[in-house]
């Protein structure tokens, strides 16, 4: 892949990430979490379908891999899709978009300590300082911003467990994604895997008794759904899993350093919410460095990578 395809799928990437936040605060408006995570999913996955559908070989690969690789595509959909979606939504609705969103984005970091905990990777000191920077940055900004959310004490660190989750999960994603994709498209995987993923979902909404919030989703919500899902949500999958498996999972998971900037702008320009207090400013300064550094430590180190490929 050349660097200026590169440069413009992670700017792509990272506009389509903040959109699929903003959009789904905005739905968490007026449904429930499980719902929202659902929905999202279900769109997702018709979308995916319909790529699928460009060609016989396509589907035909897609539905393949199903039945040849059931468990490793179980397991992405459990933390790709099913504990992230709905854990991320559920922190959305307690603490709020911006501070999941910064949460979320320590990605990048969890991503290098899983691979070196779990994948045979390799990482030096300073990485592991980094991803402790990354950290208190992220608690500093959540603590600064406890005043913006309305919930109490134990519901408030609730959601903030919930969004721990999230990231460990998606963190954790990457790592599983990145050697189950080797030899394969992209493309191909990812309807086995929001397949299993939405069935799930679907599972729990049915054992919570909360089909009643699905079906009343109002006539305006379901074009939102609709947009979100097959519009946003499509492009972002087939983008990040081609950077996941063409440059790996910490590179493509240090694109969401640029997603919290974008959605507090959002917040701030299209919904009026206030600017950062000192403290969140500093919390989400000290958050990207840390993680900035990461990826530069990182990036240094490909016999990673090789030990990786002899593990496998």
């Amino acid at each position: 892949m050349s660097p200026a395809r590169t440069w413009l799928l992670c700017t792509a990437l990272a506009v389509l990430l903040a959109a699929t936040w903003v959009l789904s605060g905005v739905l968490l408006e007026r449904n429930d979490p499980q719902t929202v995570a659902a929905g999202r999913s279900l769109f997702s996955c018709l979308g995916l379908l319909l790529i699928a559908l460009r060609s016989r070989g396509a589907l035909v690969r897609s539905l393949q891999l199903i039945v040849r690789k059931p468990a490793p595509l179980l397991v992405s959909g459990v933390l790709g899709v099913a504990v992230y979606a709905l854990c991320s939504v559920f922190a959305i609705s307690v603490v709020g978009t911006s501070v999941t969103n910064l949460v979320i984005a320590m990605a990048p970091g969890l991503s290098l300590v899983f691979g070196v905990l779990f994948f045979q990777q390799r990482s030096g000191r300073l990485a592991a300082l980094a991803v402790l920077l990354a950290v208190v940055g992220a608690a500093v900004y959540v603590l600064g911003s406890f005043h913006a959310t309305t919930a109490d004490g134990p519901v408030r660190l609730a959601g903030i467990a919930a969004a721990v989750i999230a990231v460990s999960s998606i963190a954790l994603y990457g790592q599983h994604y990145a050697r189950i994709s080797r030899g394969y498209d992209p493309g191909d995987l990812l309807l086995g895997i929001f397949l299993f993923g939405t069935v799930l979902l679907f599972l729990l909404l049915a054992a919570t008794g909360s089909f009643a919030g699905f079906f009343a989703i109002a006539p305006l919500d379901w074009l939102w759904f609709l947009v979100l899902g097959v519009a946003v949500y499509v492009p972002v999958y087939l983008i990040q899993h081609r950077l996941i498996h063409d440059k790996g999972a910490v590179f493509t998971a240090t694109v969401s350093l640029a997603v919290p900037f974008l959605v507090r702008a959002a917040e701030i320009f299209w919904f009026g919410k206030p600017w950062p207090n000192p403290a969140e400013t500093i919390g989400l300064v000290l958050c990207v460095v840390g993680i900035a550094v990461v990826l530069r430590n990182g990036a240094k180190r490909p016999a990673a990578t090789k030990a990786q490929l002899r593990a496998d």
